[in-house]
């Protein structure tokens, strides 16, 4: 399918289509090859359905292929990522001690990239991410350490921190446990967006101190 279709309008037409027959998901299923998680993805604005998928749904809802996809091409107003529903992989370079859960992969072309961390072991020490842009971060829980240039800012549940991502940062738990991190980036290239803030707004020791709460 069109890489642009709006596929939360999408879903919300099937489901449309499949309650207005009166179908639970697994007789829409049963009728076909399809899986649950499959359909439900669909319906959720989560997955793009090949043009065989699409025929095959549009002929158990007894609609045309037209009826779910006309005027489609637009870009999504929203896009819904349902927890425990976006797969969970490793992140950036197959590095081990953190997986990243993505929030946000049914939004094409999007400027912005907001993931799910979960963080243990050494984290990203040996591999630290950088990328041109901006990164926000918060501790949803656990304790987090950021090496960020030659400073240490430590976060505990509920804080943040807005920085200059074009300075090599590694990520990792400031305790045994596992820290579960929201990460939003931003790079300006994503999507001809504006330009990224300097380092000397952002990167200053006096900002990331300000930001610490101590010395491993």
């Amino acid at each position: 399918m069109n890489s642009t279709l709006n596929l939360a309008d999408l879903g919300r037409r099937v489901r449309a289509a499949r309650l207005a027959r009166r179908l639970t998901l697994e007789e829409v299923v049963s009728r076909t090859d399809f899986t649950v998680s499959w359909l439900s993805k669909i319906e959720n604005g989560l997955l793009a359905p090949s043009l065989e998928g699409l025929v095959r749904l549009a002929e158990v809802l007894e609609c045309g292929v037209d009826d779910l996809v006309a005027g489609l091409s637009a870009a999504p107003r929203f896009v819904v990522a349902r927890y425990g529903e976006s797969p969970k992989k490793s992140a950036r370079n197959g590095r081990s001690g953190m997986t990243a859960e993505p929030l946000a992969d049914a939004w094409q072309r999007r400027a912005m990239e907001p993931v799910m961390l979960s963080i243990s072991g050494t984290g990203n020490r040996k591999s630290p991410d950088h990328h041109d842009g901006e990164r926000f971060l918060h501790v949803v829980e656990g304790e987090l350490k950021i090496i960020y240039g030659d400073e240490l800012i430590v976060l505990a549940t509920g804080d943040s921190v807005y920085l200059d991502a074009s300075l090599p940062h590694a990520l990792f738990p400031g305790s045994r446990g596992e820290a579960r991190v929201l990460s939003v980036s931003f790079e300006p290239d994503r999507n001809g967006g504006a330009g990224r803030l300097t380092r000397s707004r952002v990167s200053g020791k006096g900002n990331a101190k300000s930001a610490a709460r101590g010395k491993a």
